[in-house]
């Protein structure tokens, strides 16, 4: 059975699982965000009595990172949920961007703890890379939703 140009494809499992977990970080940098600002007084204090060399103006920078970055994920996720060719490459640049790091990182760290998140990042970002490219089923959903 042939799909018309017009009509739109079932996203697939991994499409959404991609989509969840871009819904769930833009989640979680939202309560970062939010609880940041409830308890800047707090952290602040107990930041200064750390001896920690972040300001007050560098606080406010986080916060407001945070909440740029939780908007972002989830303009990102939803672009990914519905099928557009653009969040598509936006991700694929990122993760190969992340990649690229990771492999300097084990390059020139390659001790310890930098060894396990190198591998786990380049793990990770190859599965995303195939979720979004590497199968028939992904690649039909783009290009039909897109």
């Amino acid at each position: 059975m042939s799909t018309s140009v017009g009509a739109s494809t079932r996203r697939p499992g991994v499409v959404s699982f991609i989509g969840v977990i871009l819904y769930i970080q833009a989640a979680l940098a939202a309560i970062a965000a939010i609880s940041m600002l409830i308890w800047r007084d707090d952290i602040l204090d107990f930041l200064e009595k750390e001896g920690s060399p972040l300001a007050d103006g560098a606080f406010s920078g986080t916060i407001v990172s945070e909440a740029v970055a939780a908007g972002l994920l989830f303009v990102v996720g939803r672009g990914i949920m519905t099928g557009s060719k653009g969040y598509r490459l936006f991700v694929a640049i990122v993760e190969g961007l992340t990649m690229a790091l990771a492999v300097f990182t084990l390059i020139g760290h390659h001790v310890g703890g930098y060894v396990y998140r190198g591998v786990f990042t380049l793990f990770l970002g190859v599965f995303v890379l195939w979720a979004l490219y590497g199968n028939e089923e992904s690649d039909k959903f783009f290009e039909t939703n897109g």
